[in-house]
């Protein structure tokens, strides 16, 4: 599933950039190592799960006769919190393309379907978008240091449905339901209750 997020992210934000700037999940610290053109780097922070508003209640599903066909476990959110940073030859280069992804960004409130693949696409849920949130603990510092400089970073969060699989393994319902009105004790002669002695036959009262 991860995985299918980060390749609609890949998608999603590389439609506001130059055709020649690819997007990366590599950590800021790696990309400060690689000198083959600009990019820009959607390093993932973290996963959380989200469960405000998430049933705890299964889904049931039923054919045209409503007939139980299937059963599926309640769906789940997830939170996850990107990192965004450019890399150029120079501070005004980043911010270009930082300001670009920041307008992508700011323009939708979820992720458009044309971009979304693998699980994050079969869940047919919207992913929302959130751009440059504050999150809890966050000291507000705009710019993360790694290898000796100051580096403008700017924080993406996407809340992501994960609808499980539907359970079709289902017990047969019952051919037929046996009720006994008589308490449990077998009837005697002319229906009367009997009672049973010791060698287990009944008889009348």
């Amino acid at each position: 599933m991860i995985w299918d997020v980060d390749l609609s992210v890949r998608a999603w934000l590389g439609h506001y950039l130059p055709a020649d700037v690819p997007v990366v999940f590599d950590p800021p610290d790696r990309c400060a190592q690689r000198a083959d053109g600009d990019l820009v780097s959607a390093f993932l922070l973290d996963v959380e799960e989200d469960s405000a508003g998430v049933s705890a209640t299964w889904d049931e599903l039923r054919d045209a006769d409503g007939q139980l066909v299937g059963r599926r476990p309640p769906g789940r959110r997830y939170r996850f919190n990107y990192l965004l940073t450019a890399w150029a030859a120079d501070t005004e280069r980043e911010h270009r393309l930082l300001g670009d992804l920041l307008v992508g960004c700011a323009s939708c409130t979820a992720l458009p379907s044309g971009f979304l693949t693998g699980a994050v696409a079969r869940a047919n849920q919207p992913v929302v978008v959130r751009s440059a949130p504050r999150r809890e603990g966050d000291t507000g510092s705009a710019w993360v240091g790694y290898g000796g400089t100051a580096r403008t970073g700017l924080h993406l969060q996407l809340l992501v449905p994960f609808v499980p699989e539907t359970q079709t393994d289902l017990a047969p319902p019952p051919r037929e339901v046996s009720v006994n009105s008589g308490g449990g004790r077998p009837a005697g002669p002319g229906g009367v209750a009997g009672r049973r002695p010791r060698g287990g036959i009944s008889e009348p009262r």
